[in-house]
């Protein structure tokens, strides 16, 4: 059975890089279940996302996965389009970066 996970970041103004690890650890496990075919993100309660906090969950997660993965399988909702721009330059800045 194909799943969609549905997960809610934490309400308020996210900033701290340590406190973004439980979270992008959560959506990981999520990425690396094969039965889990899409991941909602609920954004709603979230006023503002700091750069670092945004590249602690998405840019680490592009690192990890790939651009296209992350961009097919994660569906981000409700969020302030400031938030994400936040986020769309992590991605764009992660997705350019060369492995050696």
């Amino acid at each position: 059975m194909n799943t969609i996970l549905r997960y809610e970041l934490p309400k308020g103004f996210l900033a701290s890089r340590k406190l973004a690890i439980p979270h992008r650890d959560h959506i990981e496990q999520a990425l690396n279940n094969s039965k889990v075919m899409q991941i909602e993100i609920d954004l709603s309660g979230v006023d503002s996302i700091s750069e670092s906090y945004a590249d602690e969950i998405f840019g680490v997660l592009v690192q990890e996965f790939g651009c296209d993965e992350i961009l097919n399988k994660i569906q981000i909702k409700n969020a302030k389009e400031y938030v994400l721009e936040n986020i769309a330059i992590v991605i764009d800045r992660r997705s350019k970066e060369v492995v050696h």
